[in-house]
């Protein structure tokens, strides 16, 4: 089937919720470029893709996946004339299996059915938008304090609506000891319902978007979870993924004099989590190990230290 008739006047609609696929062909329409001359610059600038690869792009048979794909995505949005990062936000999460393409999450109270007290409290809540939120990439930052015991954990997300009308997204958190953390937003979304149960750590949170995001808007969520007393002094911290993330990175600030003994990142998968990948991380100059990965498919990742002395 021959690809919809896309000229350079589409490019701003598309640019702005694609499909990607046409973003490309309007782009490339508007620079007035054939394929032979953009493979060609695309090799001067030492981001050498076939003619093939890029024909197939464009006509949404394949997409750029791995991270030379990207980097050359990066010099054809400079060739072609596209803001930075215009045509990457489009791409959709990386295709697993063959064909098969992640476009909604799985429902996040079917994850949770069998974890108490979490289902529990999700019941409380409409999940729905948060199952059509796809995290692109996340950047999380928890802090130790020099009792070893918890104390703060920011994050930082770019989401992409997956759907029309998405409106708002679920944050659980537990420890498995202290008391329940409170959830404060910082950008991209403000404060809805909260459950919590203390004696079990938890706190569930909505956070709703500034308005209804429509199929393939971007926004940055931004929010810290504050950890009250008694703090928990876990030896651990993981997070869920439910979909494929482009990017995860998590670092785990301790605070002088409590510093680990070791410290080790894993991947488990999600559906028993059995530990698939280690790797053991070393302290930077600011005390803090960091954890990272990209193109990640679903799975549980997260960082685990031990104390020095005896257990």
């Amino acid at each position: 089937m021959a690809a919809d008739p896309i000229g350079p006047g589409d490019l701003p609609r598309l640019l702005a919720s694609g499909p990607f696929a046409a973003a490309l062909r309007a782009a490339i329409a508007g620079s007035g470029l054939s394929l032979d001359r953009i493979q060609y610059r695309l090799r001067q600038h030492g981001a050498p893709v076939s003619l093939a690869t890029l024909s197939s792009w464009q006509s949404g048979r394949r997409q750029p996946e791995r991270a030379a794909s990207m980097a050359a995505l990066n010099r054809l949005e400079q060739i072609v004339g596209v803001p930075p990062g215009a045509l990457a936000a489009l791409v959709g999460p990386h295709r697993a299996r063959g064909r098969q393409v992640y476009n909604q999450a799985p429902d996040l109270v079917e994850v949770y059915r069998d974890w108490d007290p979490i289902a529990g409290l999700l019941s409380e809540f409409d999940t729905g938008s948060d199952d059509s939120l796809v995290r692109l990439s996340q950047y999380e930052r928890l802090r130790i304090g020099p009792d070893r015991r918890f104390r703060e954990l920011y994050s930082r997300a770019l989401v992409r609506a997956a759907t029309n009308d998405v409106r708002s997204s679920i944050v659980i958190d537990q420890a498995t000891d202290g008391s329940a953390p409170v959830i404060h937003p910082l950008r991209g979304c403000t404060l809805g319902a909260v459950r919590s149960k203390p004696e079990a750590g938890l706190t569930i949170a909505e956070l709703r978007l500034p308005r209804p995001l429509q199929r393939g808007e971007l926004l940055v969520m931004e929010y810290v979870v504050e950890f009250t007393p008694p703090y928990p002094q876990d030896c651990d911290t993981s997070r869920r993924m439910r979909l494929p993330v482009r990017e995860y990175v998590i670092d785990v600030e301790f605070t002088r004099p409590a510093l680990p003994a070791r410290c080790v990142q894993f991947t488990a998968a999600r559906t028993d989590d059995t530990v698939q990948t280690e790797r053991v991380l070393a302290l930077d100059d600011g005390d803090r190990a960091c954890a990272m990965s990209v193109d990640l498919d679903p799975c549980v990742i997260g960082v685990r230290w031990e104390w020095p002395g005896p257990p």
